[in-house]
């Protein structure tokens, strides 16, 4: 169930009470106890005293009835939120935040990302989710806005997956498969428990897909767009000292096809086929990653708390994509560190203050060759360099709380990234290595105002940060090597404000109108002479402008419904290339307009899903002569559970998805070359599955 939840922000995310959307209001058995995350109460708080909202999805609405391979299946329904499911594991999903996200062509940018509290953002900004344990996922955090105070160098938001947490029992073991069409089989393997006063749980998951997009160049019905995938998780946790120690480690290999974007007379011929150019140029993505993090989270004296993380990464990456063959490896790492206490200020009003500090590294080594249908062409060697990143950040909080009606929060980030690049390729070649530095300043302001027992305003403003990731930086359309010199990281500042209340213990609403403006907003786009690859460039102003309204109800005792409405108005203020004025156009990749409902009967022995997603058509050029329909899709999902057969527990599920069998673009690539915009999404589709359980 989501439940968008109370928060204070300082150094890490407590969620308390029960009052915003999502939250079931007064039903104390629904209640998630949910651990400190993100940002850290300042203080002994009551109420809903987040000065921006945020929102949190838990329990077995993240798993219940998926084939725990999309991420869209397990977050739903959440304002402001995004998810355009590509089908394309080479590329993964897109996600955005308040619109920021949308330019990514691959992995997830603008938005800071967490999983088990080790960063998936890299210090460049790039994040991958290709690890994430779906099969095992707990709940997960969505704050929307910058909140540049606590991450920095995201706009959007942050997103926090948290794996499930370790079973008080002393062993359970579970087994659940899925099978449906287009060759989509999953088999997950979890085991938890505790062993004297640790707690651990381990989760392994292997997915099969064959695709959904024909073959346009062996034109036999095959499919192109298959993809393998196996990750495994474990986490460890206990007590140390005055704390907590969390061990989590990862690993994970995927081997995908890219079948590539579509222009829309092949949409229009009824084709959902993979683009020939990447069928001949072998376009597929093979990836191995792992990682390892600890975090100690506990008390340092009578008046301090205090955590301390540090983690590590490993990722090395083959990418032939048309016109080249990527070879990159990867290594990255860092620190973080927390500190917080509060004081009483006279009988009634309290102050609370947070400190951090982090460091991160990232290093780079890749290798562009010439693609000789989908073999790198090692004559062909086009670009051989090394690419270094270290980025720090510091950054201080405080919170007055002021009787129980008012609270004001203040907080400012510094960061400063540094990008270095060795040129490896310089024989016969100018040397393009070089170096650049990024930093900036990040202030923030929030109020909380208690306007009854069951309703609070709340608003706030901040400044966020955002870099060009290595990616961006290294693709220069001259062909040349290094970093491009003339990209520069965004800035922004959004100011928002917002209302939270419960209507008669049964309805639970939240309203948000934002505006953000933005300098230097990084544009996706691509150049005749290499089709396939993106680039990038500065727009000089853009603004993003819109609402957003949550509702979760108690229609009857086991009859619940929630419905989120993002409304986002994104147009450039001023944007001029070389030949062409975009200035007052809307920003391509965005839906104006997203209605995503979900209905839900739970009688305890079984359940009955029904969601229905709504999403205005969108441009998908700069000069926004071409855009994708709007479209309607509806989802069902059906399950028993709690079958006893001797010693196990049985869940069987079935699901249908695109149940009206919609032709619909689940996706977009703004401003492609050759008109090639569109992902289509995949006819109607049926799955079914069943858990096994043994023990608790």
């Amino acid at each position: 169930m989501i439940r968008s939840c109370p928060v204070v922000a300082a150094s890490v995310l407590l969620i308390l009470g029960s009052l915003g959307p999502g939250v079931e209001a007064q039903d104390p058995d629904s209640v998630v106890a949910i651990e400190p995350i993100l940002v850290r109460v300042l203080g002994s708080t009551i109420g809903t005293k987040a000065p921006y909202p945020v929102s949190v999805v838990a329990g077995p609405e993240l798993t219940r009835g998926t084939a725990s391979s999309f991420i869209e299946e397990a977050l739903r329904a959440v304002p402001g939120v995004q998810i355009h499911n590509r089908f394309n594991f080479a590329v993964g999903e897109r996600i955005a935040i308040r619109g920021f996200g949308a330019r990514s062509q691959f992995g997830v940018r603008g938005v800071r990302v967490l999983v088990d509290g080790i960063p998936a953002t890299l210090p460049d900004g790039q994040a991958t989710l290709d690890h994430l344990d779906l099969a095992g996922l707990g709940r997960v955090e969505v704050l929307r806005g910058p909140n540049a105070a606590l991450y920095g160098n995201a706009a959007g938001g942050v997103l926090h997956f948290r794996t499930t947490d370790p079973a008080l029992v002393p062993a359970s073991v579970s087994l659940r498969t899925t099978a449906g069409d287009f060759g989509m089989l999953s088999i997950e393997g979890n085991a938890t428990g505790t062993a004297g006063n640790a707690g651990y749980r381990v989760g392994y998951t292997n997915m099969n897909y064959d695709g959904f997009r024909r073959d346009p160049v062996a034109d036999d019905g095959t499919a192109y767009g298959a993809a393998s995938r196996s990750t495994l998780n474990a986490t460890v946790s206990f007590p140390v000292g005055n704390g907590t120690l969390r061990v989590v480690g990862n690993g994970m290999s995927l081997d995908a096809e890219n079948p590539g974007s579509l222009p829309q007379r092949t949409l229009e011929e009824g084709q959902r086929s993979a683009w020939g150019f990447n069928v001949r140029s072998g376009a597929i993505k093979e990836v191995t990653q792992g990682q390892l993090g600890a975090s100690w989270t506990g008390n340092l004296g009578e008046s301090t708390t205090a955590e301390f993380a540090t983690w590590g990464i490993t990722r090395d990456l083959y990418n032939p994509i048309p016109g080249r063959v990527i070879d990159l490896s990867r290594s990255a790492g860092g620190i973080r560190s927390l500190f917080q206490g509060a004081m009483p200020l006279g009988d009634r009003a309290s102050f609370g203050w947070g400190a951090g500090f982090e460091a991160e590294m990232q290093n780079d080594d890749r290798l562009n060759y010439g693609n000789d249908a989908g073999q790198p062409d090692f004559a062909d060697l086009r670009l051989d360099q090394n690419e270094r990143v270290r980025g720090s950040g510091i950054f201080v909080q405080a919170r007055l709380d002021a009787g129980s009606n008012v609270s004001i929060l203040t907080g400012l980030r510094y960061d400063n990234i540094n990008f270095s690049v060795d040129d490896n390729l310089v024989d016969g070649d100018p040397d393009d290595s070089g170096k650049r530095s990024m930093g900036a300043l990040s202030p923030s302001v929030g109020v909380v105002i208690a306007v009854a027992d069951e309703a609070e305003i709340f608003g706030s403003i901040g400044r966020s940060f955002e870099t060009p990731t290595t990616t961006e930086l290294a693709n220069q359309p001259s062909g040349a090597g290094g970093f491009n010199p003339g990209l520069e990281p965004q800035s922004g500042v959004t100011v928002e404000g917002g209302v939270r209340t419960v209507v008669a213990n049964r309805v639970s609403l939240e309203g948000s109108i934002f505006q953000t403006k933005i300098k230097d907003g990084l544009v996706p786009f691509d150049v005749p002479s290499d089709p396939g690859r993106t680039y990038y460039r500065n727009a000089a102003r853009a603004k993003h402008f819109g609402w957003e309204i949550a509702a979760d109800a108690s229609l009857l005792q086991d009859l619940k419904l929630r419905v989120a409405y993002t409304n986002i108005d994104a147009t450039y203020e001023f944007y001029e290339t070389d030949d062409a004025v975009f200035s007052g156009n809307n920003i391509p990749g965005l839906a104006p307009q997203r209605f995503d409902a979900v209905l839900l009967f739970d009688r305890g022995v079984g359940f009955i899903e029904l969601r229905g997603l709504w999403q205005d058509g969108l441009v998908v050029r700069d000069d926004g002569s071409a855009y994708s329909p709007a479209y309607f899709i509806t989802d069902a999902r059906v399950g028993l559970y709690g079958l006893v057969l001797g010693q196990f527990n049985l869940a069987p599920f079935i699901g249908v998805a695109n149940m009206l069998d919609a032709t619909y673009n689940s996706s977009v690539v703004p401003n492609a070359f050759g008109s090639r915009y569109f992902e289509p999404g995949p006819t109607r589709t049926y799955r079914v599955g069943l858990g096994i359980t043994w023990g608790r």
